[in-house]
């Protein structure tokens, strides 16, 4: 059958870092990044009951070369977690790299060369190798790690003053949604307002977040009692005019790692295992959008592979992350694919119900802004997130309802647009 796995294949076990600086996050402060990307391999493995020798490839992703110089990245992390001679590879989807990776493994489980594999993103990208050393590391200068990030599209696009993310990604999505489905302007920033209230109270909640801090209890450090105020403050400038600078993607640095399995190597694994059920992935390029800039065609594309494949339908989903490095984006997506009504997402957000407790609970961990984006191993983190939840054992942010359908949604600038659908065992 068409777009079908012939075998089951399962998630045994996830790892993931504190997401942070390598300079400065006391969970992460002065690892190397082989060792980063060790911690959460020994994560996944503990989790999944795995033994290293029982795992049959190891595939790693690295998106930004310049900030890690790991470009045999695959070789030196299967030395450095116990995998040397194994089959394995280094790839790149840019923001989707970490779930790219997990369809590769689950075909070639399902197609039965292989038993169990592990799947490993890392990225820093807030500080680069001082001189030669890869071990002694600097701050990297904002402007030239967005420079170095658009080397994820295409060179031609990374010249200063030339495509900018931001505009593109943020204000003209939010002009045109307000345009759409009639919003003011006030209107918008009190919706996004409420959604970054939603992902930093959820950040709050969890200790491997960047962004540990509620919006609340920021404004009181800068000496704000409303929280308001101090949202539409000069310490919370435009970034993209009427999107705001806490409305978009924290850059950081982590690592996540998954193992994956058939359904002979379950064994006798501690932790509730999670199907793989589908996933769709569509390739684009610039520009993201056509004449209309809340829709993008290619996740029409990717939510409807994704939901052939594994046989479900936007009302069967318990749980969703969609890319937000962009708020205003992601309630376009989660618009798109069902999972919110059309012209609605912003007042889901304005009234609470995309919180963990609320009926349509979206971003548990803190999405892009609250949990950080650490470019190849934050789709990891998504899937992280989203196996916990439907473990129950995301603590004081579980969903009220154990989640049974689970979708990840991904952006790979520009653009890797990548569903994953996951189900309760």
């Amino acid at each position: 059958m068409k777009n079908k796995l012939k075998e089951p294949v399962y998630i045994l076990g996830v790892g993931c870092t504190r997401f942070g600086n390598l300079l400065e996050t006391p969970e992460i402060k002065g690892l190397t990044l082989q060792e980063m990307a060790a911690e959460a391999v020994k994560e996944a493995l503990e989790d999944s009951g795995t033994d290293p020798g029982e795992i049959d490839a190891i595939f790693v992703g690295n998106v930004t070369m310049h900030t890690s110089t790991l470009p045999a990245t695959y070789s030196q992390i299967a030395k450095w977690t116990g995998m040397q001679f194994k089959a394995g590879v280094h790839f790149d989807g840019a923001c989707s790299t970490t779930n790219i990776g997990i369809t590769l493994g689950a075909m070639g489980i399902a197609s039965g060369v292989y038993r169990k594999v592990l799947v490993v993103g890392l990225e820093s990208t807030l500080s680069q190798p001082k001189k030669l050393s890869p071990f002694d590391r600097e701050t990297i200068p904002t402007e030239e790690m967005w420079l170095w990030t658009d080397y994820c599209v295409n060179q031609a696009y990374s010249v200063p003053q030339g495509y900018d993310i931001f505009p593109s990604y943020n204000g003209i999505i939010a002009q045109a949604y307000c345009k759409k489905y009639g919003y003011t302007i006030e209107e918008f920033e009190k919706g996004m307002y409420e959604l970054c209230r939603t992902r930093r109270l959820h950040g709050s909640m969890n200790r491997k977040a960047i962004i540990q801090e509620t919006l609340e209890d920021e404004a009181k450090r800068f000496g704000f009692d409303d929280p308001y105020a101090f949202w539409l403050s000069n310490y919370n400038p435009f970034l993209a005019w009427p999107s705001r600078l806490r409305s978009a993607v924290s850059a950081a640095d982590g690592a996540s790692a998954i193992v994956i399995s058939s359904e002979e190597g379950i064994g006798n694994a501690p932790n509730l295992p999670v199907e793989v059920k589908g996933w769709g992935v569509t390739i684009s390029d610039l520009p993201w959008y056509e004449e209309d800039p809340t829709y993008m065609h290619y996740d029409t594309l990717s939510f409807e592979k994704a939901f052939d494949m594994s046989g479900i339908t936007a009302a069967d989903i318990d749980y969703l992350h969609v890319h937000d490095c962009s708020h205003i984006s992601s309630i376009c997506t989660a618009e798109l694919c069902g999972y919110l009504p059309k012209g609605e997402g912003l007042k889901y957000a304005e009234a609470g119900r995309l919180r963990f407790d609320g009926d349509r609970p979206m971003s548990t961990h803190g999405g892009r802004h609250a949990f950080g984006h650490a470019w190849a191993a934050s789709a990891g983190a998504d899937t992280y997130e989203a196996v916990k939840q439907m473990r129950g054992l995301c603590g004081e942010r579980q969903i009220k309802k154990i989640p049974d359908i689970s979708v990840i949604h991904t952006h790979g600038y520009a653009m890797v647009s990548t569903v994953m659908v996951y189900g309760r065992r």
